[in-house]
């Protein structure tokens, strides 16, 4: 084993992100020796991903550097380890990878590997969900947040994207059912959590071989409001305008242009997309 770590050094929106030198220390306390990158913009990770020689590649950051990681890891040939640093860090709450440094290297120089589902559609791959009309306005507003951090900031966000709430008419089919009418939000997921706080789908699995379609059907501001309760508690919310369903794929198409976002990631507006899971594609430590 000779990991090859990504390290975000802005992890966390933090002006010092987690320190080079006390990571080798770390490994080194295993016997293993490591090659550490630092990411110097956005992409760069996926850059630094494709171009590893180490086994495994190790994300050092939040699900954003893990996203970009996995955009440019071989998951035939290399490994992914998780060293959570971020703001929201849902994937590595949904895989149980949390404890601190210490408990994250030994994970690691432990070597047990466990086969997890990703997501994939025209722009990459996706290991956390793939979401779009109001959430992808809360992810875009949530990158001009300043001076928060952590899910507070997602909650900043989630107040300014209600003030200019709007609903999209659009079309999704999936194996197993279909809609079509104004849709507030919907999200597609691999986890059971968004933005470190928001658990959308409790009963979610990243090794089940399928993603869970999540969608709310035009609803006003009260009716948001309210739904967050049960979701913030990991609760189903009791509303008939809520609906979840499994599938193995989506189909999206829209009369206007939906803003869409994918682990964390503003990925623009898009009128069609068309997703799927790629199960166990992942070999995660």
């Amino acid at each position: 084993m000779h990991p090859f770590l990504i390290l975000n050094p802005h992890a966390g929106r933090s002006r010092q992100g987690p320190d080079a030198e006390r990571l080798r220390r770390a490994f080194a306390r295993h016997d293993l020796r490591v090659t550490i990158a630092l990411t110097e913009r956005p992409g760069h990770a996926t850059e630094l991903a494709r171009h590893a020689e180490g086994d495994p590649v190790i994300a050092v950051g939040g699900d954003g550097t893990v996203h970009e990681v996995i955009q440019g890891l071989d998951l035939e040939r290399q490994r992914l380890g998780v060293i959570p640093a971020g703001s929201g860090d849902d994937f590595a709450w949904q895989h149980g990878l949390t404890g601190g440094l210490e408990a994250a290297v030994a994970r690691i120089a432990g070597g047990r590997e466990q086969r997890v589902d990703l997501g994939a559609w025209e722009a990459g791959r996706f290991h956390n969900n793939l979401g779009f009309g109001f959430e992808a306005e809360v992810n875009r507003l949530s990158h001009h947040v300043r001076g928060v951090r952590g899910p507070a900031l997602y909650f900043v966000a989630l107040a300014r994207a209600l003030a200019s709430l709007r609903s999209y008419p659009l079309e999704l089919t999936w194996d197993g059912g279909s809609f079509a009418g104004p849709l507030t939000t919907g999200a597609l997921l691999n986890g059971r959590r968004v933005g470190g706080a928001f658990r959308l789908c409790p009963a979610a699995r990243t090794d089940d071989g399928a993603l869970d379609l999540v969608t709310v059907a035009a609803m006003g501001r009260w009716g948001i409001i309210t739904a967050l309760g049960p979701v913030l508690r990991g609760r189903e919310p009791h509303d008939a305008r809520i609906r979840r369903a499994r599938s193995s794929w989506l189909e999206l198409r829209a009369e206007t242009p939906v803003p869409v976002y994918m682990d964390g990631e503003y990925c623009g507006e898009h009128r069609s997309l068309q997703a799927r899971v790629l199960p166990g594609a992942l070999r995660l430590l």
